[in-house]
């Protein structure tokens, strides 16, 4: 044998020598041999191929030229196809060795006869190896290695990719497609469209073996038969996104970055923010947009491409872009060059009433607009949430232009929603799609629609509490106190007291449908309406005072209920607790209380409001080494007099006319709040206004707040028919 394939000049592969040594044949005679062909075989030079296998060249990899297969897919069991001759070959089903001459021809030779043997040789020790290697782990070892089958027929076209991580195997494939169903039910458009929906389950086996990772990353925290417990969890979450993302990294160090590479870094992106690890969410995030940039993803591609991946292509791009805005970027495609972008990606249909009711959405109020789809405007709403983002950035500070000026940030974003709202068409209203016909199966079934439907309704809302929150209101306006117009704090006040009441209608319709939210940006809208609850609860009137409370602990649970599967959702709960503690322990209602000089560390507030900043705090420390790393800023806060927001006049149906004018708060002698938030000792007098310092407000004027924000009534009726 060894002297017919020197006589062949065949050059056996690195591989092939391997398995030749692990099983004792490589004695003494055999190396000797193989020496002298190595030499033969360097001395003469190598034939050019004239055309290479599909798989070789997206890799870029020396191909063979054998045909119908070459030698190189037979060892990586992959399909092997040549461009326009469609000829594939069953790898997967090699056939038994002595069986398998009939599938070359008989001008190959036995060399190439040899080599494929090697191959199935090759495959097998691989899958023997790593066998040994999980039983080796001890009980958890074994328990990942308890599946029948880690990988499906084809994936990626190559099996060795499963390998890269012998302690995160993919679990039995079956196991696979069904997390890859509940990825479709409650990840897909809530709030990414990442995928073609239709095609998503029947290609899963064709797709790189990074999007399995990064797929099984984000959705196993749904398939509570997948996991032992919550550590058991966490390890599987962390194994399968560190392996994602050395594939990815590699794809992008070495090349070829394909579509799946930008599709990977989104949900890897999701993974990281989701988790505390803002830092590296941005980079991913950043990473896939300058890739995409310099891909010109943004471009319609003029190739020959199937409708199915051109789809992709337009959902990548915009899932990119929805990525950076809900994540507090400002990003706009049209400022870029050329000024160009793909059309929005393909929207489900509004479900149809299975029985309806006296409650029928009115046709004849359907309008000419042409329907984009519910996903296109989640994307286009997107851009007033990101603006809003940055302006509650700026934690309040002072400018020279008042809000109610049509020059100032808070008008132009109010104008920007008000405008992306005439384009609504009117199928896509609240109103319209009568949510009360709806039943909770029909519910779960569509999750498709409902999903996004649910998340443009929210991002309509938080947008209008942010830029009304009284808390940001009194901090940006302490420059006109004396020249606020009634009709503005009218204006905000109504704001207010609708778009808080439309979020808590929506919580509580979650709860009488049993409808299971999955998208965390909810969590955040409900938290945001916590902080504006809990302000107004500290009032003197009781009646008001227990329902704010009750409104706020319902916000807090729903946001808690999100914790069980998102962990920066469980974070943002326990903030929000700790900053109920720490304004309780300040507000004294008494009128004869010594303690009106507490403050409040408006950094809790920050950590809330903040969407892109609400991380672990020790996410940089993580990300950075010690050259980079650098220890946040500690603030000290000052304060001195101050005054609340004028009440805005309102009808009182049993006194008439009520006007509450505003009292001043008289201090003294200024405190200092340490970076915890804790009074320090007395400093000496600085004529700086309280609220001109942004981390630290003085309770008395944060709780008098809440009388001057408060309504007699809600009315849902009035607003969010969005």
């Amino acid at each position: 044998m060894i002297a017919y394939l020197i006589h062949r000049g065949t050059v056996v592969s690195r591989a092939s020598r391997f398995v030749f040594a692990y099983l004792g044949i490589l004695q003494e005679p055999v190396q000797v041999a193989l020496k002298s062909m190595d030499r033969e075989t360097s001395e003469r030079p190598a034939k050019r191929v004239r055309q290479a296998c599909e798989p070789c060249r997206r890799k870029k990899a020396k191909c063979p030229g054998e045909q119908p297969i070459c030698s190189l897919c037979a060892r990586l069991r992959q399909q092997c196809e040549y461009a326009g001759e469609r000829r594939t070959s069953s790898v997967n089903n090699v056939a038994p060795l002595e069986d398998s001459a009939a599938a070359f021809p008989a001008e190959l030779g036995a060399s190439h006869l040899l080599e494929h043997r090697l191959g199935s040789i090759e495959s097998k020790m691989g899958k023997l190896l790593d066998a040994l290697g999980k039983q080796n782990h001890g009980p958890q070892g074994q328990n990942l290695a308890a599946s029948d089958s880690t990988l499906p027929p084809v994936i990626g076209g190559s099996a060795a990719s499963a390998r890269l991580n012998s302690l995160t195997p993919l679990p039995a494939w079956a196991k696979v497609v069904s997390i890859a169903e509940l990825y479709l039910s409650y990840c897909e458009s809530q709030p990414l469209p990442l995928f073609h929906r239709g095609s998503f389950l029947e290609s899963l086996g064709t797709r790189d073996p990074e999007i399995i990772y990064a797929i099984l990353a984000l959705s196993i925290r749904f398939a509570e038969d997948q996991y032992l417990d919550v550590n058991d969890l966490i390890a599987r979450i962390n194994g399968y996104t560190e392996v994602a993302r050395s594939l990815v990294m590699k794809r992008v160090s070495e090349g070829p970055v394909e579509l799946s590479t930008l599709q990977a870094l989104c949900l890897l992106s999701l993974v990281d923010f989701t988790s505390g690890d803002t830092h590296r969410s941005n980079i991913h995030s950043s990473l896939a947009m300058n890739l995409a940039q310099c891909a010109n993803l943004g471009l319609e591609s003029n190739a020959n491409i199937s409708s199915v991946t051109r789809e992709e292509r337009r959902r990548c791009f915009w899932s990119i872009c929805l990525l950076k805005r809900l994540h507090g970027t400002e990003f706009d495609y049209a400022d870029s060059r050329d000024s160009s972008f793909p059309p929005f990606p393909e929207s489900p249909s509004v479900p149809p009433l299975i029985s309806p009711s006296n409650n029928a959405p009115d046709a004849s109020r359907s309008t000419d607009l042409q329907d984009q789809g519910i996903i296109a405007y989640v994307i286009i709403l997107s851009e007033v949430f990101a603006k809003t983002a940055r302006y509650v950035s700026r934690h309040g500070k002072p400018s020279q232009i008042p809000p109610w000026s049509a020059q100032s940030e808070y008008s132009k974003i109010i104008t920007l929603q008000m405008d992306l709202e005439t384009h609504m068409p009117y199928i896509h209203r609240f109103k319209s799609v009568n949510l009360s016909g709806r039943t909770p199966e029909e519910l779960q079934e569509n999750r498709a629609y409902w999903g996004p439907f649910f998340l443009n309704q929210f991002l309509y809302h938080t947008n209008l509490c942010l830029l009304n929150h009284p808390l940001l209101l009194s901090l940006s306006l302490r420059n006109f106190r004396s020249s606020i117009p009634e009709i503005f704090l009218q204006h905000t006040s109504d704001l207010i007291s609708s778009h808080t009441t439309w979020i808590i209608h929506f919580i509580n319709y979650f709860e009488e449908k049993s409808f299971v939210v999955s998208d965390p940006l909810l969590g955040y809208s409900a938290a945001v309406v916590a902080t504006i609850e809990l302000q107004l609860s500290f009032t003197e009137k009781i009646v008001i005072r227990e329902e704010k409370r009750e409104r706020f602990t319902k916000c807090v649970r729903f946001v808690q209920t999100l914790g069980q599967k998102w962990p920066h959702m469980a974070k943002l709960a326990d903030r929000l607790q700790m900053l109920e503690g720490a304004v309780s322990a300040s507000y004294q209602p008494e009128s004869g209380a010594q303690n009106k000089s507490l403050l409040i560390d408006l950094s809790r507030f920050w950590e809330i409001l903040e969407y892109s900043s609400n991380s672990d705090g020790d996410s940089a420390r993580r990300m950075f080494g010690d050259s980079l790393y650098c220890e946040p800023p500690a603030f000290t806060a000052e304060v001195s007099q101050t005054s609340p927001l004028p009440e805005p006049t309102r009808i009182n149906s049993e006194q008439g006319v009520a006007y509450t004018p505003s009292s001043n708060h008289e201090l003294q002698i200024p405190f200092l709040a340490g970076p915890q938030g804790t009074t320090a000792s007395m400093g000496s007098p600085r004529p700086t206004d309280l609220l001109a310092d942004e981390f630290s407000i003085l309770a008395t004027s944060f709780f008098s707040q809440g009388q001057e924000f408060l309504r007699t009534g809600d009315n849902r009726e009035g607003f969010g028919n969005f």
